[in-house]
């Protein structure tokens, strides 16, 4: 049973705790195995289920016999399969473990600890590799292993007819106005006017205020003209 921390069963003797399919639930002992685990959450038998822990970044198989000590940090989170057996894949040059024939691009930011800006690449041999969109998910029963990595976000974007790389979903008036101008005018009467075009469908087109950011896309175009305080 999931146990809240003010329930009196999470009390008392019962020190320990750890987290399957995000519910919790805490015992006495320090050192459990898979099987207890499993029981304990409520995954009966238990020998119809896989479970995988969770190391961030890393996941490894826990066998019905084998012990783990949830007295060590980073190690009392689980997630349990319906399943008779795991799947297999490489993430920025880390073997991973799962209990399920795929696994959902959420799951892999998860585990592999992917942070916002960057985006996850499914490796390809012989054709290009491919971009995880949010929302989907890659097979793992395929022959071989599937390899991904992360890597820094890329958006292309036009300033001032110049192709220019950013690394975040947004771009403020200060960035745009130092990739516009290489060295940046200064002096009490310099201004900026920033218009944008062809960008996403929240902001399309507009004019870009001074000290605010705008939401951008591949392909979006910046002109950024220089004015003086009259």
């Amino acid at each position: 049973m999931a146990l809240d921390d003010t329930s009196p069963e999470a009390s008392g003797n019962q020190r320990f705790r750890f987290v399957v399919n995000g519910e919790q639930y805490r015992t006495r002992d320090q050192i459990e195995d898979g099987r207890d685990l499993l029981q304990t959450a409520g995954f009966d038998p238990a020998s119809d289920h896989v479970l995988i822990q969770l190391t961030r970044p890393g996941s490894k198989s826990i066998g019905l016999d084998e012990d783990v000590d949830l007295g060590e940090p980073g190690r009392e989170e689980f997630r349990a399969f319906p399943s008779d057996r795991t799947y297999n894949f490489v993430g920025d040059d880390r073997g991973y473990e799962w209990g399920a024939a795929s696994i959902s691009e959420t799951d892999l930011r998860d585990i592999m600890g992917v942070q916002p800006n960057e985006v996850l690449i499914l490796e390809r041999q012989n054709e290009p590799d491919q971009e995880i969109a949010p929302g989907t998910s890659v097979e793992l029963s395929a022959s071989g292993t599937e390899r991904i990595r992360s890597e820094r976000r890329r958006f292309r974007i036009i300033v001032n007819a110049r192709e220019e790389t950013v690394h975040a979903a947004t771009v403020s008036y200060a960035e745009l106005v130092a990739l516009a101008f290489q060295p940046v005018p200064t002096g009490p009467d310099v201004l900026f006017t920033i218009t944008y075009s062809k960008g996403p469908k929240q902001n399309p087109k507009g004019t870009l205020p001074e000290g605010e950011s705008v939401t951008i896309k591949n392909g979006m175009i910046f002109v950024v003209t220089q004015t003086n305080r009259s």
